[in-house]
């Protein structure tokens, strides 16, 4: 059983909370609770605060943003793990606490002077012989190993999809910076169009040579002298 000043404290604490203070806070609250009611259920046990797990699974939520149902499912079984094991820490502290007050009117029957450590030694050799001890030990590992399993997932995706949707990106702004050119129509004033076989070409005059006359050759003889 728990000790009366744990019981109290608890109580203490559970008072501080009054959940979420503004409208939007309310509205945030609410619908998670439509999301996750069902999930918490099967993870808060009677006597636990079902608040404290919703505030605990919103807030790795806000961390991990996880998008998708895949995501979301890692984040709730890292959620679940690491809340079963925060409850075998709990257990295995009343289990000790109430070993320790056992172990010590055992003791103060027996020795009217003894170290004050002896009820915690004799306690936990109890509760290992007994098994509970290994069975939390046991099991604290079995969820820490659920936990960095799912977390090692979950980092896994969200790189994936962060290293995808930055090469959708980069495509994208590929084709906005380098639009497809296209090759300009051609220019008839740069390119002239060239003569056909039936045009005649203008004899050119320029610095050309004027024909040379040749004068008409006297072939007659010469009068014989008289």
């Amino acid at each position: 059983m728990s000790s009366q000043r744990k019981i109290d404290s608890a109580r203490a604490n559970g008072a501080k909370s009054h959940g979420p203070k503004t409208e939007a806070g309310r509205k945030i609250s609410s619908r998670n609770a439509i999301t996750h009611g069902l999930y918490s259920k099967g993870v808060v046990i009677a006597k636990e605060s079902r608040e404290q797990f919703q505030e605990m699974l919103d807030a790795y939520i806000q961390q991990f943003q996880p998008i998708g149902l895949v995501e979301l499912d890692l984040v709730e079984e890292m959620v679940a793990a690491k809340w079963r094991q925060r409850r075998l820490w709990s257990i295995e502290t009343d289990l000790i606490e109430d070993q320790v007050l056992m172990q010590t009117e055992k003791l103060d029957e027996k020795y009217s002077d003894y170290d004050p450590h002896c009820p915690l030694s004799y306690a936990y050799a109890a509760l290992a012989e007994s098994g509970s001890l290994p069975f939390l030990t046991r099991n604290e590992s079995r969820l820490e190993r659920t936990y960095s399993r799912a977390l090692k997932f979950l980092l896994e995706l969200q790189r994936l999809r962060k290293s995808e949707n930055e090469n959708i990106q980069k495509r994208t702004e590929s084709q906005i910076r380098s639009p497809k050119v296209l090759p300009p129509p051609p220019n008839h004033h740069d390119h002239p169009q060239r003569e056909t076989r039936n045009e005649k070409r203008e004899p050119e005059t320029r610095n050309q040579k004027p024909a040379q006359q040749h004068r008409p050759v006297d072939v007659t003889c010469p009068n014989s002298l008289a």
